[in-house]
């Protein structure tokens, strides 16, 4: 095949081993995103193919063939006698490359395949491993390997993450104070070897995100590293977790967001440790100094990969390599070609480029700005001479003489000042609002182009969207400050204020467009917070209650709830100050600290009651309800939602209603009264419908599963339960999906499809940990401890009860007893 071409890799394994197959896959993420191999196994054969027929084309087509051996591999005859023995007849022939996996302990004697000589009969397990990301490295090398021994040494590059664009002259290499080559230097100091972290460091424009992206580029091209790159310009709430983020993104895991901290970081240095990493954080120094500190402790000691900072300010702990200015000689090569590009350089004589120099203090980026306004206005002598006795160091003058040039015009300043307040960009429509033209698209198009021609802006996403660099942003930024430009950041909020709200339902729609603009609708809520814009601030906040929470994102949610919650008390409103401490203590309640959301409910219901709240102590009772019952007392839960169903229908709160009778009906299920459970799961089932909460119907067919499964129905269970999932993953809801997907491990474990519950029970754990569902941890490790000691896995029941008994007996559960009695009998005190 073509060394162009991605190799197909194709899976050989038994079905109780899928689990294990797919963690697999979710370490080739990064190769497949890379377009160096295809991956494909028995799921994707599409209806109407024939299996059998499927299955052989593939073995026959496929470069690498992978044989994930277990004691039911080596059980199967199909394994044995079909996909083996053509995968061995092609390996022997050359015309594919065999890798034997070993996933659990097997016994090799009268093994079908022992002739094969890569066959690493003594290697340890998967299951054996410690670490068990640190085993499939050792897989992912083995095929790194392979596809270098197929592709030859003409192999192309893996492509690489999308890189800053280069300078419109191109690179021009740089040196050191000591003469050294900085990229040469860079490729050095980032080898896989060393692992350690490197700081670019100089003032802003010098060229540091030019050199660390060329310096890169060159490095991937001999090391094969994995690459991250990640900038902080134009994002106000860049924060350790966003750097998290981003790296867990762009090595294929985004599904590892939700993440609270402390588990996100443990789940990211997983993934780094699977393959040789290099990341790169640009623009580190428009970072918070706390969160500074964090990602750079980060990434100097708590991982082990190499990495590059950008940075205008020293870094403790990182290798630092200064970046002065360009030398003379760096200077006049890199000016030669800007004045090529220009509409006539022939008025770029040898002079007006010295002066150039002098006046741009040889900053590139400076030099850029002055040969525009000289292209622009072809008045060199004027331009310079202006620039020469301006106010403020050298970008101060060359960006204020821009910003104030006729030809820019009104609408281009005001276009220049509202995108600073963007993070990290501006959609058109959006720009032409906050910049004060309302819908007028023509008028900021016309800005646009005025900004362009001076190369104070740039277009990303094939110019969907407009940004601007670190340097010009810096300046815009100030510039609106010391104009006190009050009316943009008023029309900023106002914008997204009003995205949020029109964005407000809990759709899968809804909540992608507010995915979209995540950023700038939180950016919104911190500058209303900062022009003590109090209704703004809580509005937005109430609009994103839903998106945050289904979501996953609870530690936005805490944090904004919080910020809310201050809002209303400086604005001295008790209504919503009682609303906010109601909304995070939820969050609270989820999280499994309910010492502090009682607390917040107790205070949020004290104040209702004095303003005469009804709909407001409705809702909290129903929390108070909630809490209780997760306690075990559902004599006082009972007592807690009728109390709140007797408001709720009293003030005609259709939506209230649905919700107290939906606990009711669990209530009800859970002291076995399934007959009155459906009735009122049923009587809430209409009311969302009649309401089009999506939510809320997904939430009730998940329970009438249960009440079906109960019943001995499991048709009907499957059916409910495959409902409520497909509404939750088009919400993103996943909360949801880690619930539904534990309800599904207990009907397969319960018809004895064992690796299916695992699997599933597994999927729904990770989940839960990701999102720090404390209560939902317990009972998913509850039910894997069960499994585990009906496979005769004693010691490793024994170790998943006694976790759940201590997360159930922190949250007083009274599933505590249950977890207890059974954990006394696995060790035979019972």
């Amino acid at each position: 095949m073509s060394p162009q071409q991605p190799q197909e890799i194709f899976h050989s394994y038994a079905h109780e081993d899928e689990k294990l197959r797919d963690e697999l896959n979710k370490h080739l993420a990064n190769l497949k995103r890379q377009k160096v191999i295809t991956d494909w196994y028995d799921r994707d054969i599409s209806a109407g193919k024939e299996w059998d027929d499927e299955i052989k084309t593939r073995l026959n087509t496929a470069n690498i063939i992978l044989l994930l051996i277990s004691p039911d591999f080596m059980n199967s005859d199909y394994s044995n006698d079909v996909e083996v023995k053509r995968a061995m007849e092609r390996h022997e022939a050359g015309d594919a490359c065999v890798i034997p996996v070993i996933l659990r302990p097997v016994d090799w004697e009268g093994a079908p395949f022992s002739k094969l000589q890569a066959l690493p009969t003594d290697a340890k397990p998967i299951t054996k491993w410690e670490d068990k990301d640190e085993a499939f490295l050792n897989v992912i090398l083995g095929i790194r390997k392979a596809i270098q021994e197929l592709s030859g040494p003409s192999a192309s590059v893996p492509e690489l993450p999308e890189l800053p664009r280069p300078p419109r002259v191109g690179f021009v290499a740089r040196r050191d104070k000591d003469g050294r080559d900085i990229v040469e230097r860079l490729r050095e100091e980032l080898s896989p070897k060393k692992n350690q972290l490197v700081a670019l460091w100089g003032a802003g424009g010098v060229g540091k995100t030019t050199l660390a992206a060329e310096a890169v580029k060159a490095l991937i091209e001999d090391t094969g590293q994995r690459l991250v790159w990640t900038s902080a310009s134009g994002r106000a709430n860049f924060s350790f977790s966003t750097l998290l983020d981003d790296i867990a993104g762009q090595l294929g895991r985004t599904d590892l967001r939700p993440l609270a901290l402390e588990p996100k970081e443990a789940a990211v240095r997983s993934i780094i440790a699977a393959e040789p990493t290099l990341i790169v954080l640009d623009n580190f120094e428009t970072i918070s100094d706390e969160e500074q500190l964090l990602c750079a402790n980060f990434l100097a000691n708590r991982t082990r990969c190499s990495a590059l900072i950008t940075t205008r300010e020293r870094v403790d702990g990182a290798s630092l390599i200064p970046l002065s200015a360009m030398s003379p000689g760096e200077a006049q090569e890199f000016l030669k070609r800007l004045v090529e590009q220009t509409q006539d350089a022939q008025i770029f004589a040898g002079d007006v480029r010295q002066r150039i120099y002098e006046t741009a203090e040889a900053n590139p980026f400076i030099m850029e700005w002055v040969v525009a306004q000289i292209d622009t206005a072809q008045e060199p002598d004027t331009v310079l001479e202006e620039l020469k006795h301006g106010a403020g160091d050298a970008a101060e003058r060359v960006f204020d003489r821009s910003f104030n040039l006729p030809q820019l015009g009104d609408d281009g300043r005001d276009t220049l000042l509202a995108l600073s307040l963007f993070t990290p960009s501006a959609t058109r429509e959006a720009l032409a609002a906050v910049a004060g033209f309302g819908d007028d698209l023509k008028r900021v198009n016309e800005a646009i182009s005025s900004l362009r021609a001076l190369w104070l802006i740039k277009g990303i996403d094939q110019n969907r969207r407009l940004t601007i660099e670190g340097l010009t942003r810096t300046l815009a930024t100030a510039r609106l400050s010391k104009d006190n430009c009050v009316e943009f950041k008023q029309r900023f909020v106002a914008h997204f204020l009003s995205y949020a709200e029109a964005h407000k339902q809990t759709t899968s729609e809804d909540f992608d467009a507010l995915e979209a603009e995540k950023d700038n609708v939180l950016n919104a809520l911190d500058v209303a917070y900062r022009m003590e814009d109090w209704p703004s601030v809580m509005r937005i906040r109430d609009a994103l209650e839903d998106f945050l929470d289904l979501r996953g994102y609870w530690d936005e949610a805490i944090q904004r709830g919080e910020q809310a919650l201050q809002a209303a008390r400086n604005a001295q409103s008790d209504q919503h100050i009682a609303h906010f401490e109601n909304n995070v203590a939820i969050i609270y309640q989820y999280r499994g600290d309910l010492a502090k959301a009682r607390q917040l409910y107790d205070e949020s219901l004290e104040i209702k009651k004095k303003l005469g709240n009804q709909n407001g102590i409705a809702v909290t009772l129903h929390q108070l309800g909630r809490l209780a019952e997760e306690q075990g007392n559902l004599a006082e839960a009972r007592r807690l939602y009728d109390e709140s169903l007797e408001i709720a229908k009293k003030l005609g709160n259709q939506s209230g209603i649905a919700r107290t009778l939906h606990q009711l009906a669990i209530l009800a299920e859970t002291q076995g009264d399934l007959a009155e459970a459906r009735r009122l799961y049923d009587e809430s089932l209409e009311i969302a419908k009649k309401l089009g909460d999506q939510s809320g119907i997904a939430l009730t067919l998940h329970q009438l599963g249960n009440v079906a499964y109960l019943q001995g129905d499991l048709a009907e269970a499957r059916r409910l339960y495959d409902g409520s999932l497909e509404i939750a993953k088009k919400l993103g809801d996943q909360s949801g999906i880690a619930s539904t997907l534990h309800q599904l491990a207990i009907l397969a474990h319960n018809q004895g499809d064992l690796a299916e519950a695992r699997r599933l029970y597994d999927e729904s754990l990770e989940i839960k940990k990701r999102l720090g569902n404390q209560s939902g941890i317990a009972v998913t490790l509850h039910q894997l401890g069960k499994l585990a000691e009906e496979q005769g896995d004693l010691a490793e029941a024994e170790r998943l009860l006694s976790e759940a008994l201590s997360i159930f007996e922190r949250l007083n559960s009274p599933n505590a007893h249950l977890a207890r009695s059974n954990l006394k009998r696995i060790r035979g005190e019972s």
